[in-house]
């Protein structure tokens, strides 16, 4: 039993079946919420021992099938890592671990934390997935950039997991009333447009970092083509990234109804997450 198993096999006829309160539990278990902060980064990571895959994938596909994604941000997730399951190495004596992690803030903020919000945890990671929510959001609208804002948000990632057990003497000291009151009364430094784009609200500039969108093409034939990125998209069209970018980025009110004319094709971004 335990650690002298040796016998991983699964029965032909098993079936990995994932539900909503099954996941709230696994999570409860073998998940963690946490801000990577030197990037001021939200993450979930689920981890568990490397024979263990398949039931990463299948929480995996749950999620992608259980959250209301729209045809165009499937696409994403279906071609990028942002719901990532991957394989951490064996550290000193144990055994190899797979991790399913997501730190894509439009995807925790928009998606996992309003699907998780309406259960009811029974352990104290209930409190860390809270204190993510909160930062989910202030990183979500940029309110992290002020300093002040900053610097309270880091305070708080001193106080939860590990450092919020009683017998950790590193443990941080708690917000106080003040500073909560900051934190969510903190003002957005960024504006979300139709089209994906995410605009800094004082200096009116792209932040292209954070553009976060498909291309959709439109051929002469009829013909609908999704693009992952700006330079694929730019090569289907036959132009320069830097020329289709000038192309698009113009004040629009509607993503759905503005196309972009190229070389006879038609070309337009749609906004995901």
């Amino acid at each position: 039993m335990n650690t002298n198993r040796v016998n991983f096999d699964r029965p032909e006829n098993s079936k990995i079946v994932i539900t909503k309160w099954w996941l709230l539990g696994f999570i409860e278990g073998d998940g963690s919420f946490f801000m990577r902060r030197d990037t001021f980064t939200p993450v979930i990571c689920i981890e568990i021992t490397g024979v263990q895959y398949d039931v990463l994938i299948r929480i995996k596909e749950f999620l992608e099938k259980s959250l209301d994604f729209d045809q165009y941000s499937l696409y994403k997730l279906n071609n990028s890592s942002i719901i990532a399951v991957t394989t951490v190495k064996a550290r000193k004596n144990s055994k190899s671990s797979v991790a399913l992690t997501i730190k894509n803030v439009r995807v925790l903020n928009n998606y996992i934390v309003p699907f998780l919000d309406d259960m009811t945890f029974l352990t104290k990671k209930g409190k860390d997935f809270q204190d993510l929510k909160i930062i989910c959001r202030v990183v979500h609208n940029g309110a992290y950039k002020n300093d002040e804002i900053k610097k309270i948000i880091l305070k708080l990632s001193y106080t939860m997991n590990n450092y919020r057990l009683s017998t950790n003497t590193a443990s941080g000291s708690p917000l106080s009333k003040d500073e909560w009151d900051k934190l969510f009364s903190a003002s957005p430094t960024v504006k979300y447009l139709s089209d994906g784009r995410v605009r800094g609200i004082s200096t009116g500039k792209t932040i292209h970092q954070q553009i976060s969108c498909v291309y959709e093409i439109l051929e002469l034939d009829g013909e609908v083509l999704i693009a992952n990125t700006l330079s694929e998209a730019a090569s289907i069209v036959g132009v320069y990234p830097d020329t289709l970018s000038k192309y698009l980025d113009v004040e629009i009110q509607d993503s759905v109804e503005h196309w972009v004319r190229l070389n006879n094709r038609k070309i337009r971004r749609v906004p995901v997450f």
